[in-house]
């Protein structure tokens, strides 16, 4: 039998390893990356386990991956619901942060931030606290603004009138709900008109659904000229709403 120096013994681990790594990563039924989000996802989500895979579902659906190749793996591997999936994966998920390539330095370029002019004539250029701007430096994109860093709650200022349909109609603004957020039909949609404490000339609707967690508001003035669209999520409305019905009317009115 050859024998290896020490540098050779340790070059065919690193091989060996890779090549494992490699097959590894061919038969996962999600990139690494969609792992890692997963995982950080239900750790911003789960509150406490209800034993299913509720949360991974909802993650699957929206990402299009295929649940019933991607929850057989997790299975395998102790993932046998939310809070499982959440742990048992973690040192896999963590391994693959470790072997990523750290990217490479670009030289700073300046940046220019963009135009806080909006068709709502609200000033922007002081949010208070905890809000901030999210996509400062995104001229083609609508203005958004986040609760935060974490941005669990955004409020987008859409420079268009809504989607033709009678508003007044409660499956206007189911549709519209489904529209954003891709869901299928799981449980009703629950619709609240005049859901925040607006200034006269600003109209609020509230959309959810017991069965998912997103969250939409539409606010619209009543020239119906642009809207503003807010999301948040079911386990956190009761704490940002009053606070997003408080910035509204805070932009609106000027009052400091």
């Amino acid at each position: 039998m050859a024998k290896f120096s020490k540098e050779e013994r340790k070059a065919r681990v690193k091989q060996r390893v890779a090549a494992e790594r490699t097959d590894l990563v061919a038969s996962m039924p999600l990139s690494p990356e969609q792992l890692n989000t997963l995982l950080d996802y239900l750790d911003a989500n789960l509150k406490s386990c209800d034993h299913t895979t509720k949360l991974t579902d909802i993650f699957l659906h929206v990402e299009k991956l295929n649940r019933n190749h991607v929850l057989p793996w997790l299975a395998d591997r102790g993932g046998y619901c939310d809070c499982e999936v959440l742990y048992n994966l973690e040192d896999l998920a963590e391994s693959f942060r470790k072997q990523l390539t750290p990217p490479k330095t670009q030289p700073k370029t300046k940046r220019t931030a963009r135009d806080l002019t909006t068709l709502t004539g609200w000033d922007f250029a002081g949010l208070p606290k905890p809000w901030r701007i999210a996509n400062l430096y995104e001229t083609n994109e609508p203005l958004k603004l986040q609760m935060g860093k974490k941005g669990g709650c955004t409020i987008t200022v859409v420079e268009s009138p809504l989607a033709l349909g009678d508003q007044m109609s409660d499956d206007y603004w189911s549709a519209l709900w489904y529209a954003r957020t891709e869901l299928p039909n799981k449980s009703p949609i629950q619709v609240t008109h005049t859901a925040l404490e607006l200034p006269d000339d600003l109209q609020s609707t509230l959309v959810q659904s017991s069965g998912w967690i997103p969250v939409y508001c539409w606010v619209v003035p009543n020239n119906q000229q642009w809207h503003v669209e807010i999301r948040t999520e079911l386990n956190r409305q009761n704490g940002d709403l009053p606070e997003v019905a408080k910035l509204i009317t805070h932009l609106a009115t000027n009052e400091a």
